[in-house]
């Protein structure tokens, strides 16, 4: 029996893991819609996405992970791995700063709402600037979902929501390190297993 301190690391991996998948299928969403790009990347993203979700759903009933699951949660980690590779580009272009800058975004969205609902699946204590958040991270997305909208039917989009975009880029940028930090850890947590 998996006890509720493994289990938490394990949901931790698996809200992780979402959260990269997340910012693929909203990337590869923006990509879709800006540039009429193959769906290919699009639609295995989103397969990938819609089978963590049920395992995490899964997860929150059984709070354990047999292998096999493990095993298909930890190739969803390898594939996101690989397409965070070529995530942020040495010269990108605005659309490609707003795909990555919008998919942070929602994947940060989506790790913060995943931690709320880790301290309710696990009767935790989560610090209240997770509540806080959530305010901030609907606001942010909104601008970019209207950002996307306007360049996705020819409007212009103003100078100072662009250097907006401009400047929330330059610090995902400088993360590039930790991203690939947050993927090893996934894995570990998917692997925890509490010594008696």
């Amino acid at each position: 029996m998996t006890n509720q301190y493994e289990a938490s690391i394990h949901y931790n991996g698996i809200i992780l893991l979402t959260a990269y998948l997340q910012r693929q299928y909203v990337y590869e969403t923006v990509q879709l819609r800006l540039h009429n790009a193959s769906d290919d990347k699009f639609k295995k993203v989103k397969d990938s996405l819609d089978h963590t979700h049920a395992m995490l759903k899964l997860f929150e009933e059984t709070k354990s992970l047999l292998d096999g699951q493990k095993n298909k949660l930890k190739s969803f980690s390898e594939q996101v791995t690989l397409l965070m590779q070529s995530y942020i580009k040495e010269e990108p272009s605005f659309t490609e700063r707003l795909a990555v800058v919008g998919s942070t975004l929602y994947a940060e969205q989506m790790m913060n709402n995943g931690i709320i609902r880790l301290g309710q699946v696990f009767q935790q204590e989560v610090g209240k600037d997770f509540a806080a958040r959530t305010k901030f991270y609907e606001d942010r997305t909104k601008v970019v979902d209207i950002m996307v909208q306007l360049l996705a039917d020819g409007k212009e989009v103003e100078e100072a929501m662009m250097q907006q975009i401009d400047k929330w880029y330059e610090g995902i940028a400088g993360q590039k390190n930790n991203i690939l930090g947050d993927l090893k850890k996934i894995n570990e947590m998917l692997d925890y297993t509490h010594n008696r």
